[in-house]
């Protein structure tokens, strides 16, 4: 049995996630219409894979890289029916999501599910292997994450992390949700004005609640392996300010402020960002984990407005090139 309901994700190099979550679906009961993969990069060996429970459609585009957002909204907007869920490729669902999800969207105009964390290693496990091992080694509850920094109880922590701020709720709702094509519609989408790292789902769940969107939150797990993204990696930093200078010229008000707060108190950033804006002061050392006691690169304090877009490097020593910095 299948329900009218498109499922859209995007993929960029984890085909191998993809394929997984394909498995996940065809053990959904019941099963979703269709699944919308939008390619990120140029189309691979899978590019066009097919399964016999419900419809794959491939999109494509004439470009190098697609970026996030651009790539959500294709997704959403060509999907074939009006019930969608988005859904992270590399999501582990419940076998019930479906229709949980369908029924569930009667009563309220946006439905996502809750997210835990597991270990890397277990990424392709089934649903139900992950909720036998949790019973044993509990996953790390998502929705409860924002008072915390997370780790997942099935893997060890590092103790050299060199990650500042945690999940935001929005992060998790953005995890696997479901909203109508016509509410999708009213929100205008995601906003591709946002670059590189950061804040795309805060925004667009910030717009969800301004049109007065219900938000409901579905009973059940849905399970993601932990990855340095997950919260907000301090090679990111200038990507995530950009990002929230867009944000509050669009809100006005700042986003996040765990994540700021601590960039604040590392030296990163202007502790009076509430007052006089948001300013870099200096760029992380990628050569070692960064405390507030450590001398790190100074820079003239800039804007967001005034930083180079720098896409998703990864190296701080390419950002400090960028900003005419010695290494």
């Amino acid at each position: 049995m299948q329900l009218p309901v498109s499922v859209v994700t995007i993929v960029k190099n984890r085909t191998e996630k993809l394929c997984h979550l394909i498995q996940q679906l065809e053990q959904c009961a019941p099963l979703p219409a269709e699944l919308v993969i939008v390619w990120m990069s140029p189309p691979s060996d899978l590019s066009l894979v097919k399964s016999d429970k419900f419809d794959i459609v491939h999109k494509f585009v004439n470009i190098d890289d697609l970026p996030i957002a651009r790539a959500r909204n294709k997704g959403l907007t060509e999907a074939k029916y009006d019930a969608l869920v988005y859904m992270n490729v590399d999501a582990i669902c419940a076998p019930n999501f479906i229709a949980a999800g369908f029924n569930a969207l009667t009563n309220a105009e946006v439905v996502h599910t809750q997210v835990k964390t597991i270990a890397n290693e277990h990424w392709d496990l089934s649903h139900d292997a992950v909720a036998a091992l949790e019973k044993h080694q509990p996953a790390t509850d998502s929705s409860a994450a924002s008072n915390s920094t997370i780790h997942s109880n099935l893997e060890t922590p590092n103790s050299q992390d060199n990650d500042h701020g945690k999940y935001s709720n929005d992060t998790i709702c953005s995890t696997v949700f479901f909203i109508s094509k016509t509410n999708f519609e009213k929100t205008g989408g995601f906003d591709e004005g946002y670059s590189g790292f950061g804040l795309n789902d805060e925004d667009f769940f910030t717009n969800c609640r301004t049109l007065g969107f219900s938000i409901h939150s579905l009973p059940i797990n849905t399970y993601v392996p932990s990855r340095p993204n997950d919260k907000c990696p301090l090679n990111h930093l200038i990507d995530f300010v950009k990002n929230t200078q867009r944000f509050h010229a669009k809100w006005g008000h700042y986003p996040r402020p765990d994540i700021l707060d601590a960039y604040a108190s590392a030296g990163y950033v202007n502790k009076n960002y509430r007052e006089e804006g948001l300013h870099v002061l200096c760029v992380p050392d990628d050569e070692e984990p960064r405390t507030a006691a450590k001398e790190s690169k100074p820079v003239a304090a800039l804007s967001a407005t005034q930083l180079p877009n720098t896409g998703n490097l990864n190296s701080g020593r390419q950002r400090a090139t960028l900003l005419g910095l010695s290494r």
